[in-house]
């Protein structure tokens, strides 16, 4: 039986640098209702798997205590039992990429099914595992929270980082006009290639001035933020009438009174 061996997973022996990880045995999971078994080909890397490691970041209820990584691709090789009043989602031998609260660092994964999409064939499997994290986390607030529409304006802080990244791709292929910000020329490069209208050098331009400037005083619509602390009034500055701010990162700080060098390494 599949279940009766055991795999190769990383774990986080003590809090620390990247030596503490280390490689041990652990029982194959078994997937429950609503879940299927993924054998691991890549796992994305995140901040939330590296603060875990220092000790900063407690994983959620359920996760491995000790296991990181919060997404995943590979294959399926098995399939639960289907969660009540629905029907199977996948087969075994199905090539996806997933989200999950933990554990991706491991040759085998449980996942719950919904929490799976295909993987295209013109992505390999390394590039799939990057996926999930930053395309959730970015559909989810930016277009069904901040219900960000084709023809609006959008600022997206942190443009170079992953979910910053991921936003200006989507917000510019679904018809939105994009600004964002980040912390070099260099940066600011790189997020204007991949389709900002313009970039925000934040350590050379105050962004408040710079998006008034380009909105002719409006404003935006919509602005997603990985900072807060300082910039919560300077983005209601930049905020136009019944404009919408999507507040998912605090590296900032949580006050607005905060500093914190973090920010200026946001993207």
């Amino acid at each position: 039986m599949l279940y009766t061996r055991a795999m190769l997973a990383i774990k986080i022996s003590q809090p620390g640098g990247p030596d503490v990880l280390k490689p041990v045995d652990r029982p194959i999971p078994i997937p429950g209702p609503g879940e299927v078994l993924v054998r691991v080909h890549a796992a994305g890397v995140n901040r939330p798997d590296i603060l875990q490691r220092l000790g900063r970041y407690p994983p959620p209820p359920g996760a491995p205590a000790d296991i990181p990584g919060l997404e995943l691709a590979g294959t399926i090789s098995a399939v639960g039992p289907p969660a009540e009043g629905t029907g199977p989602r996948w087969a075994e031998g199905d090539t996806v990429c997933a989200l999950v609260s933990g554990g991706a660092y491991a040759e085998y994964c449980t996942v719950p099914e919904v929490q799976c999409l295909p993987v295209p064939a013109t992505l390999d499997l390394a590039a799939a595992a990057a996926v999930p994290e930053t395309y959730f986390t970015v559909w989810v607030n930016l277009f069904q929270r901040a219900r960000l529409q084709a023809g609006e304006t959008v600022l997206i802080h942190g443009g170079s980082s992953g979910i910053g990244t991921t936003a200006i791709q989507l917000a510019r292929a679904a018809g939105a006009t994009v600004y964002a910000t980040a912390g070099s020329r260099e940066k600011c490069a790189v997020c204007e290639q991949l389709g900002a209208a313009q970039a925000i050098n934040y350590n050379t331009m105050d962004f408040v001035q710079a998006v008034n400037e380009l909105t002719s005083g409006r404003g935006v619509d919509v602005i997603l933020d990985i900072v807060g602390g300082e910039y919560l009034p300077r983005n209601i500055e930049c905020l136009a009438v019944e404009g919408r701010l999507a507040q998912i990162g605090l590296l900032g700080g949580r006050s607005r009174t905060s500093t914190s060098p973090r920010s200026c390494r946001s993207g």
